[in-house]
């Protein structure tokens, strides 16, 4: 068996050595092209890393996301984000119409106001 060293010390200076089996390539075929687009088909809705990540996954029995787009839903989110959009316009607009008004305000008592000259009509 292969020795892995620890990158951890002990309180002599010696490095920890643990016993591991060699197992770090795996290689398999498929050799029926339904199951090899199934498998492509699979990693590419599983939004893994790599395919390696996915296989390990899958043999390892971890969970992982699979991301689908709905079709239906993308003009509701194009909406939804032209929206936010106005939302976020609008709280700019009404946060430099306050500054301004609270710069008149305290400048107002002095007879000076930046910027705006007022008539009468």
């Amino acid at each position: 068996m292969i020795k892995l060293e620890i990158a951890n010390e002990n309180r002599y200076g010696h490095r920890n050595t643990v016993e591991v089996p060699h197992w770090d390539r795996w290689d398999t075929r498929m050799p029926d092209v339904k199951d090899q687009l199934r498998a492509i088909d699979l990693y590419n809705k599983s939004g893994a890393v790599s395919k390696s990540d996915f296989v390990r996954a899958r043999i390892l029995g971890e969970s992982f996301k699979v991301i689908t787009v709905d079709k239906s839903a993308v003009e509701y989110y194009r909406k939804l984000s032209e929206l936010t959009a106005q939302v976020h316009r609008i709280g700019t607009n009404y946060n430099q119409v306050v500054r301004l008004m609270h710069l008149i305000g305290s400048t107002a008592h002095r007879g000076v106001v930046p910027g705006i000259y007022l008539q009468e009509i």
